[in-house]
């Protein structure tokens, strides 16, 4: 049975997903309303094609059901694997993402909630993904500078290992996290903690995505300048994960007639943050 399910705006504009057929694309969508309340389901490939496309007369449209899974598959989007034998097929980060009210009971567990999952294969159906994703292109591999997830999407792992507890504070990191910090305080939230996650996220922010300290600053006065993005810019893991994002629309509104969120900030704003927030 259909559900209804929500889709976020950022989805049209993620990268992974920008990467995939049309196909695969509304695939995804429509596995949403396939798997139960916590984003699994049967991953048999029948199921799915007469859930998602019953009215596609298309010849070759199982087959192409097959495909879009095993390449959401390998875009990290959708994890394929087995419980006790069964085939199920999971929604990345799907709590993240989708609010259910009154969530029925869970038919199927999670793959974050079986133990020892590396015991469990990925079923034969869905094992070898389609000839052009054997080896998945860079952009769908993790995103350097991807720290979390955008919709739908699981945990990108940085390899790179966090900076040792001995090592000395880092003064750019620091700036970046205790600017952060400050703006959640003043924007009405309790202030937050600063973590060796955070200066980590912040570290890798600075030297893998070469971000430079004033674009991530601007980066954070931008955010906090615009209604929407205030809510979900609260840490660095979400701020590194969503700075492409922020950056093309500040950029696409600053192409407009109307400057960005400073005109219209939901707290208030020093002229230095104004004029970060203005130059992003």
């Amino acid at each position: 049975m259909a559900r209804i399910r929500s889709i976020k705006p950022e989805f049209f504009t993620s990268l992974t997903i920008a990467e995939l057929p049309l196909s695969a694309r509304l695939t995804f969508i429509g596995l949403w309303t396939y798997v139960d309340d916590n984003g699994v389901g049967p991953a048999d490939a029948r199921l799915i094609r007469a859930a998602i496309w019953p009215l596609e007369e298309a010849p070759d449209i199982l087959q192409r059901t097959r495909e879009d899974l095993q390449r959401l598959h390998a875009a990290r989007l959708i994890a394929l694997y087995e419980d006790s034998g069964r085939p199920l097929v999971a929604v990345a980060g799907w709590f993240e993402h989708q609010k259910v009210s009154h969530p029925r009971k869970n038919r199927f567990l999670r793959p974050e909630d079986i133990a020892e999952l590396q015991k469990y294969p990925i079923p034969e159906e869905f094992r070898s993904p389609p000839e052009d994703y054997q080896n998945p292109p860079e952009s769908l591999r993790p995103e350097q500078g991807a720290g979390s997830r955008e919709q739908g999407a699981g945990n990108r792992g940085d390899t790179e290992p966090p900076a040792s507890a001995d090592a000395p504070p880092r003064a750019d990191v620091e700036r970046v996290c205790k600017h952060l910090a400050d703006v959640l305080e003043k924007s009405g939230s309790k202030r937050p903690t600063i973590t060796a996650r955070w200066r980590d996220t912040i570290r890798l922010m600075l030297d893998r995505d070469e971000v430079t300290v004033e674009r991530a600053l601007a980066a954070i006065d931008w955010a906090h300048s615009d209604s929407f993005w205030q809510a979900h810019i609260l840490t660095p893991m979400k701020l590194r994960e969503k700075y492409e994002t922020l950056r093309r629309q500040a950029s696409g509104k600053q192409r407009g007639s109307a400057p960005a969120g400073p005109t219209t900030a939901p707290r208030f704003m020093t002229d230095e943050e104004k004029a970060r927030a203005l130059n992003f």
